[in-house]
C-alpha cells in the first residue's frame, strides 16, 4: 500500500485556512442558524478576510456544499459497516446504532450542524436535497440488509419487513435530531438514541435471542 506524498507548506496553509473557515461557519450555524451565515461573519470569526471565503468557496452554495461534505463524511454510518463483517444481522444493526449514539456523545456540535444542514435542505437547492436523499437512501439500504441477514441467520424474527423497519429506524433518528435541534437545553439525544436501540432490538430479536 503506497503512502500519500507529504504535503507542502502551501497545501498545509490552504488546508488549515479551509478548516478554520468551515469551523467558523459551523459555529455561526449553531449560534444563529442560516441567517447568521454570511461571508463577512465567517471572515470575522475565522480571522481571515471575506475575500478569502469567496475565493475558497465561490458563493454560499459552494460553502454549504463544502460543509455538507465535511459533516456527512464525519458522521457517515458507512464508516461503521466494515466493523459488522462476520456478525449476525442483529449484532450488525446494534453496532450501527451504538456507533451513532457514541458519535452523538462525542461530537454534539457536529450533530447540531448536521441536522441544521439537513432540515435546511427541505425546499432548498436540488443538489442539497439530492445529497441528503442519497445519504438517507444508503442508510435505509444498509439497515434493511442487516434485517434480511438477521432473518436468514436466525437472530431476527421472520415477521418484520426489512424495508419498513429501515424506514422506521431512520425516521426515529431524524425525529430525535429534530427535537434536540428545537430543545437543545432540555432534550438529551444520547438518552433518546439509547432508548431507540433498546426498543429496536426488542422489536426485532428472535425469541431464542431474547
Amino acid at each position: 500500500m503506497s503512502e500519500e506524498p507529504p504535503k507542502n507548506k502551501q497545501q498545509e496553509r490552504t488546508e488549515r485556512s479551509t478548516n478554520a473557515l468551515l469551523e467558523a461557519a459551523s459555529d455561526l450555524i449553531v449560534e444563529g442558524g442560516f441567517e447568521a451565515l454570511t461571508f463577512a461573519a465567517i471572515g470575522e470569526r475565522s480571522g481571515y478576510s471575506r475575500g478569502m471565503v469567496s475565493a475558497r468557496f465561490g458563493n454560499k452554495d459552494g460553502l454549504i456544499d463544502a460543509l455538507i461534505e465535511r459533516i456527512v463524511t464525519r458522521w457517515s454510518h458507512r464508516n461503521v459497516i466494515p466493523l459488522t463483517k462476520g456478525r449476525s444481522g442483529l449484532d450488525g444493526a446494534m453496532t450501527l446504532l451504538d456507533a451513532i449514539k457514541a458519535q452523538a456523545a462525542k461530537d454534539p456540535r457536529g450533530l447540531r450542524v448536521l441536522y441544521s444542514l439537513m432540515f435546511e435542505a427541505v425546499g432548498s437547492t436540488d443538489e442539497m436535497v439530492l445529497r441528503f436523499a442519497k445519504f438517507h437512501e444508503g442508510m435505509r439500504a444498509d439497515f434493511a440488509r442487516f434485517v434480511r441477514r438477521g432473518q436468514t441467520d436466525g437472530s431476527i424474527r421472520k415477521g418484520p419487513s426489512p424495508e419498513r423497519e429501515a424506514e422506521l429506524l431512520v425516521a426515529g433518528l431524524r425525529g430525535i435530531g429534530y427535537q434536540w435541534l428545537l430543545e437543545p437545553g432540555s432534550f438529551d439525544p444520547v438518552k433518546a438514541l439509547a432508548y431507540l436501540r433498546v426498543t429496536t432490538r426488542e422489536r426485532l430479536v428472535a425469541d431464542t435471542n431474547a
